[in-house]
């Protein structure tokens, strides 16, 4: 069974923002929803989603500034905003700040749910399986292969290895990948350090010409 595309709704206005999540529920999506730009800037910091939605005007953080603060952090998730202005610059600073899309409030949801299948389509055909030097990562499997053996991947190796191979243009710190894959568990740093380890050996085992390398963070380069 295919995992659920994965969405991260931020609207201040609670009311639009329950109506919204509910349909997209029922539309078969995983959708988190955060009311203020700090808020959605936290989750994602600690979840990886498949397409964020950010309403222009939030407290706290706007969603501009949200957008500005993840494509500067190399995290190249879809983003649709939301706006209720129809103004043109706001819709040429969003999509020059490398939002992927845009819709004016109020909108319908047959919209909505259109532009979001458009911009998870590649998601929703791939396979999940990800090419890495001469080793593949299967997510949907667990497994990691070379052309000389194939390795099973426990739950924690296999959330690391999906955020590198996803994120290969940054460097990983240990205290995001403990964030993001040990949530609300009581562990030191030790734990990315030992589970990097174990990801290390299997890399080895299966002749694999990449590395796991810590420069200011972990970060997938060539041997």
């Amino acid at each position: 069974m295919k995992e659920k595309i994965k969405i991260l709704l931020a609207d201040d206005e609670k009311d639009l923002a329950k109506a919204v999540a509910t349909i997209l529920t029922y539309s078969n999506y995983n959708v988190d929803v955060v009311n203020n730009g700090k808020e959605a800037i936290e989750k994602i910091n600690n979840k990886i989603y498949d397409l964020i939605i950010l309403d222009i005007m939030m407290p706290v953080m706007d969603g501009i500034q949200v957008l500005k603060e993840l494509r500067k952090n190399n995290i190249k998730t879809p983003v649709i905003l939301l706006t209720a202005k129809s103004q043109v610059d706001d819709k040429v600073e969003g999509l020059d700040s490398g939002a992927n899309d845009y819709l004016t409030k109020p909108f319908d949801k047959k919209e909505l749910l259109a532009r979001i299948r458009a911009l998870t389509r590649i998601k929703e055909e791939n396979e999940e399986k990800y090419e890495v030097g001469n080793i593949v990562f299967d997510k949907e499997t667990s497994v990691l292969s070379s052309k000389k053996a194939s390795l099973h991947l426990n739950n924690k190796e296999c959330e690391i290895m999906e955020i590198l191979v996803k994120n290969q243009e940054r460097n990983i710190s240990k205290k995001e990948l403990k964030n993001r894959i040990w949530v609300n568990e009581k562990n030191d740093d030790n734990i990315v350090t030992m589970y990097i380890s174990y990801l290390q050996e299997k890399f080895s085992a299966l002749g694999a010409n990449m590395k796991i390398s810590y420069k200011n963070g972990y970060v997938l380069e060539k041997l």
